[in-house]
């Protein structure tokens, strides 16, 4: 078999799960085991000048990269990808490595096959100025163009002499072994000047099966990560490559490694990534592995529910149109009353006893979700607002069906706000109550506030909205809120809390400021 070596890739492709923060305690262990295993190449993250929420993985620079550097074995190479759609030109390529490129060994950049030209026309100016480092390119889709030949010569000639690796990446992991071994020996057999890599994706439970068939056929790279951690259903396991490779002369020792397989595994169990049916379906039906996570992870949507998603979206070309607004004209400014989105945050129970005796009567309690609902309840305290829902993606499921009948009776639900696509057929709640839009899994925050848009609202009040960090998922969440603000704020809504709160937003103290916004007291 030929010599082979191993790209790992774990911050890089992980952090899709993390929004690219990970702790410097698992940084550090992370770069200790790694040094002591056989993996050629890291690739830590990325290098980008986007205006963004992500961690410190998808905006390296050289502190992070030294830290490394200083760790990590000096035969091991250090890479990191640049999203090609964030360079506009060579000069923005030019800066990024201009910081950088002293702690690198090379970058990679992904791209279409069909869109070689222009990447080609961006990078061969500053292959002979950054000499030190290696240029790499990863051929996206390829599970779609497989089989043109022609495609296939064109790539080769277009990048021989240019690049140093060039790995093809099963982008919507759709690929069986049967065919990664036909592409490969083709591609094996053609004259080339670069070196080949793999890049495949587990969405149908095949990306080691696939990597150790191009192995077996001559890739020089493979991509893996640790726990198969990575965008969608991850990729390869860089453990089981380590493992079915190990020979007598390249002993693992498997303390520390153990130790770090262990972290990544309650990762692994908290984020929930890996093959399923919902992966699989997505990859046999042409979704791309960013599609089908958004619609698990971020919109929080159920693996049945997020197919029905997938075969509806072509069908179904409305976007946030509204149905029966008028159910929800309470929400206009009457009287002074100014409506409170709640969050999920469980201070609720706590503080919201004290912030709705405060609040106007006729001021409209909008609960965002389940978790707000409960909490609601749970704090046990009648008031006299109107109660609204939001209900976005699955969350209807999250209510008990029996429970949902008592809830709403007892809280004296006034109307419920809902995604149109989730709404089950029967519910007992009077139809003209209910306002929908025909939106997929959107965040409730955003729901509301487009409806107060919709509805000529200029301002929205919020309570309760702390997040979650110490969970991942909860920083997942945290962070589609926080652009969900954003979106909001360029549409010209201000929106102001009037509790502590993670996010960008206006304060307001109600304890000071209670008899101009809220109290029920005359002037």
């Amino acid at each position: 078999m030929k010599k082979f070596e191993i790209l790992d890739c774990t911050f890089r492709d992980g952090g899709y799960y993390t929004n690219w923060n990970f702790s410097q305690n698992l940084a550090e262990e992370y770069f200790r085991t790694v040094s002591k295993l056989p993996i050629s190449i890291i690739e830590l993250g990325y290098l980008s000048k986007k205006n963004d929420l992500n961690g410190p993985f998808y905006h390296m620079n050289e502190n992070l990269l030294s830290k490394a550097k200083q760790i990590l074995r000096k035969n091991q190479k250090i890479y990191a990808m640049i999203n090609f759609k964030e360079i506009k030109k060579t000069t923005d390529l030019n800066q990024l490595l201009e910081k950088n490129y002293k702690f690198l060994d090379g970058i990679r950049l992904a791209v279409s096959p069909y869109d070689l030209k222009n990447l080609m026309k961006t990078i061969n100016p500053l292959i002979n100025k950054f000499k030190k480092i290696t240029f790499n390119i990863n051929l996206m889709y390829l599970s779609k163009w497989k089989n043109d030949d022609i495609l296939l010569n064109k790539i080769i000639k277009k990048l021989s002499n240019k690049v140093h690796t060039v790995s093809f990446v099963d982008s919507y992991g759709a690929l069986v072994p049967n065919e990664v071994n036909n592409f490969f020996k083709k591609l094996h057999n053609i004259p080339k000047k670069f070196k080949i890599g793999c890049h495949f994706h587990n969405n149908c439970g095949l990306a080691l099966a696939n990597t150790l068939q191009a192995q077996q056929i001559g890739c020089d790279v493979v991509d893996s990560t640790f726990k198969g951690m990575g965008r969608g259903a991850g990729n390869a396991e860089t453990e089981l490559l380590l493992a079915i490779n190990a020979d007598k002369s390249n002993k693992i020792y498997g303390f520390e490694l153990a130790n770090l397989l262990e972290k990544f595994e309650n990762l692994k169990i908290n984020l929930k990534w890996g093959s399923s049916f919902a992966y699989a379906y997505a990859a046999n039906s042409g979704f791309s592995q960013s599609e089908i996570m958004d619609l698990m992870q971020k919109r929080r949507l159920d693996p049945g529910t997020a197919i029905k998603v997938m075969n509806n979206k072509k069908a179904n070309n409305k976007k946030n149109v509204f149905n029966n607004l008028k159910a929800l004209n309470i929400l206009k400014n009457h009287n002074n009353s100014k409506p409170i989105l709640i969050g999920g945050s469980p201070s609720l129970i706590e503080h919201g006893e004290n912030l709705f005796k405060n609040v106007n009567s006729k001021s409209p309690i909008i609960l965002s979700g389940s978790r707000a609902l409960f909490n609601f309840f749970n704090l046990q305290v009648k008031i006299k607002n109107p109660l609204i829902l939001v209900l976005s993606g699955s969350e209807i499921k999250k209510i008990n069906t029996i429970k949902n009948i008592k809830i709403f009776k007892q809280l004296n639900i006034f109307a419920l706000l809902a995604e149109k696509e989730f709404l089950p057929q029967k519910i007992n709640f009077k139809k003209n109550k209910i306002t929908t839009i025909d939106a997929v899994g959107l965040n409730p925050l955003l729901i509301v506030g487009l409806t107060f848009l919709k509805l000529k609202i200029k301002k929205l009040f919020i309570a309760f909205f702390e997040g979650n960090p110490d969970e991942e998922r909860g920083q997942i969440v945290m962070k589609e809120t926080e652009e969900s603000v954003k979106s909001l704020k360029n549409k010209k809504l201000e929106i102001f809390s009037l509790t502590k709160t993670f996010l960008n937003v206006k304060r307001i103290n109600p304890w000071i400021d209670d008899k101009f916004f809220y109290s029920n007291k005359k002037k």
